[in-house]
């Protein structure tokens, strides 16, 4: 018998939460807005592609940015696309609002197979109507807009399809939008929607994503470590785990009539103790650690400008892109990529727009000596090894039977 536990918890009332506003732009059959770019990098000398010259292909437009970890996610994908149709009548165009002294050398290390278009005023961005990345827009032969999708939902048979002339529908983003800063996922309006609930359910699968905003939040297709590691705010590094945690993904949701995130997590963490038959605990414990500290600053980490709007950070295959990041947030990013704490003794207190780049030699695994040479040739940073006494959350069991997951059942 499948066992599912959801915490639901409504307050029935007149006055409904509005639902995540539909982004206005272009939809599938309508003709795409002009390419307007300021610039094309990896193109053939002075292009700058219009509808006009390509028609008659297939058009992949993605929109992305260096510091978007779901984009970088989805760029093994999307460059195995382009490298089995390069020999076809199918264009890939990325296009990002970043400048070109940003993206250039993001490039050198993570390749992309495509044009890349700079969108510096992000009239391209606007004009379709994108408010969360990574955004694909496909376009037909015809010169009409074939899907508006999720670059990891594209496949080499809607291309293929595509260039016999039939259609993709299976291709369609559904209700669910990508992320940005500060806003919701979209809630379905089949039921009544409630003020107040707290919602735990197995994953029906896909990637593991995040939003949240107005005092909501949503964590989808995470690991119950996965979000106890968000819900107090601590790297799964600093977790000690002495309970039995229900194998598995699970979707966590939480919606609140409040107009800030404060109590949130806090509802979230009492839900999952509830549910999982948890308990956890701080400590603070004297351990292994690593030290960072400001040697020679590099330019490369000047403070953020002033008129510096939003923040972003993502990580992965030997590259760390930051925004707007303090040098806790820094220190936050190492602590996952070693495995091990790293404590912030800096004193610096600004934030700071920085792009830290590494040879990562297998997925996954950073070398700590390439990294720490990384950190001082960069960006004028040291980090040594040293014994520091370390906040950590220690998981126990509750005195209840904790919910198990459907592998645990079967065993």
């Amino acid at each position: 018998m499948k066992t599912i536990w959801t915490l639901l918890i409504a307050a029935a009332c007149a006055q409904l939460i509005s639902s995540a506003r539909e982004a206005t732009g272009p939809q599938p059959g309508d003709a795409p807005p002009p390419l307007e770019l300021e610039s094309i990098l990896q193109g053939p000398g002075g292009a700058q592609p219009d509808w006009t010259a390509l028609k008659g292909k297939v058009v992949v437009l993605e929109f992305w940015a260096t510091w978007c970890g779901p984009c970088i996610a989805a760029m093994p994908h999307l460059n195995e696309l382009a490298d089995k149709f390069k020999d076809q009548p199918v264009k890939f165009i990325a296009i990002t609002d970043q400048e070109e002294k940003v993206v250039v050398p993001f490039l050198r290390k993570k390749p992309i197979h495509a044009w890349i278009g700079l969108d510096t005023d992000k009239s391209m961005f606007k004009a379709y109507g994108v408010t969360g990345i990574p955004h694909t827009v496909v376009v037909d032969q015809n010169g009409r807009i074939a899907a508006i999708t999720n670059p990891t939902s594209l496949t080499e048979e809607h291309l293929t399809d595509l260039l016999a002339g039939k259609t993709i529908a299976s291709a369609q983003r559904g209700s669910e939008r990508p992320s940005s800063p500060g806003q919701a996922p979209a809630v379905s309006r089949a039921e009544r929607e409630t003020l107040f609930q707290v919602i735990i359910r197995p994953s029906e699968g896909g990637s593991s994503r995040s939003t949240s905003g107005r005092g909501n939040l949503a964590l989808l297709s995470a690991t119950v470590l996965d979000v106890l590691s968000s819900s107090f705010s601590i790297n799964p590094t600093r977790i000690v785990n002495r309970s039995v945690l229900p194998e598995g993904r699970f979707d966590f949701i939480v919606k609140t009539p409040e107009t800030e995130n404060k109590n949130v997590k806090t509802w979230l963490q009492h839900a999952v103790e509830a549910t999982f038959g948890v308990v956890a605990r701080p400590e603070t414990r004297e351990m292994d650690a690593f030290v960072l500290k400001a040697g020679q600053l590099t330019e490369h980490l000047a403070p953020t400008a002033s008129s510096s709007h939003g923040s972003s950070i993502s990580t992965g295959g030997g590259s760390l892109n930051c925004a707007n990041q303090s040098l806790d947030s820094l220190a936050r990013c190492l602590e996952e990529i070693l495995g091990k704490p790293v404590i912030n003794e800096t004193s610096r207190t600004n934030c700071y727009d920085f792009q830290l780049l590494w040879d990562e030699k297998s997925p996954g695994a950073a070398d700590p000596v390439d990294l720490t040479r990384a950190l001082h040739e960069q960006l004028g940073l040291e980090l040594t090894p040293a014994r520091r006494a370390v906040e950590v959350l220690v998981l126990a069991a509750a005195n209840r039977q904790p919910v198990q997951s459907e592998n645990q059942i079967a065993k």
